[in-house]
């Protein structure tokens, strides 16, 4: 059985206020858990300030791109070595799945519009509606055209890039998914979290965020409950979408 090796780029650069040893303090275990045992996965780490060119150096057969607290339309180095490194994976037919940021950052290089979202901080358990194009779509075998996931963004993809096909929405947010070919898939939402995960990453930040958001941001965390099955969409890339 052939392995199929995955790199995941982890984008997220932790703050002070996280503790330096903590269980869920780890992106690549979220996105093990995600993952789960499946036997031909073998996933690789590099973060977003490293080299990733040198990932090309070996056999590489799908990527992965994290969320982060930063933001995909700056213009910092780390976003533009990430640019160049999609053009890479264009070019060798990599297939990618962005998630949150990694979504925003894959419209950007497709020539989409990323941008803060007028309603402010999406914060939620959002409630999820698949397309017909979603429903068909191997990344979502296996899932009900209606579902929840937890979302997690102050920007969002401000329309469904040039050449790209919409997989998903919902109420506050047009794209929450989206394709390019059959090669880069985007997901505004964390198929990689928790409950526990997404109270983890905010608690820490309710003091400097309070006053930014419209509602009870204390009060929405402790409410937070495990999505549906949103993790098999992880397993789903690995399995349906890299050939």
């Amino acid at each position: 059985m052939r392995i199929k090796k995955i790199l995941l780029i982890d984008a997220v650069t932790w703050a002070d206020e996280y503790p330096k040893k903590h269980p869920l303090k780890s992106v690549p275990a979220w996105f093990r858990d995600g993952l789960g045992d499946l036997e031909n996965c073998g996933l690789n780490v590099l973060h977003i300030e490293k080299n990733l060119d040198k990932a090309f150096q070996s056999d590489l057969h799908g990527v992965i791109i994290s969320g982060s607290p930063s933001d995909a339309w700056d213009s910092n180095q780390a976003n533009e070595n990430l640019l160049i490194f999609l053009r890479s994976c264009l070019l060798n037919r990599i297939p990618v799945l962005g998630v949150c940021y990694g979504h925003q950052i894959l419209a950007r290089f497709l020539n989409g519009i990323v941008q803060r979202h007028p309603e402010g901080l999406q914060l939620l358990n959002a409630d999820i509606e698949l397309t017909p194009a979603g429903r068909a779509c191997p990344l979502f075998k296996g899932m009900r055209s209606k579902f929840n996931a937890i979302s997690g963004h102050a920007d969002y993809v401000v329309e469904t890039p040039p050449n790209c096909t919409r997989l998903a929405g919902s109420e506050l947010t047009e794209v929450q998914a989206f394709q390019f070919q059959n090669l880069f898939y985007g997901v505004q939402f964390h198929p990689e979290f928790t409950a526990e995960i997404i109270r983890f990453l905010w608690s820490p930040r309710i003091d400097t965020w309070k006053d930014k958001v419209s509602f009870d941001l204390a009060e929405r965390l402790d409410k937070f409950k495990d999505p549906s099955p949103t993790r098999l969409i992880l397993q789903n890339f690995v399995k349906h979408c890299i050939p």
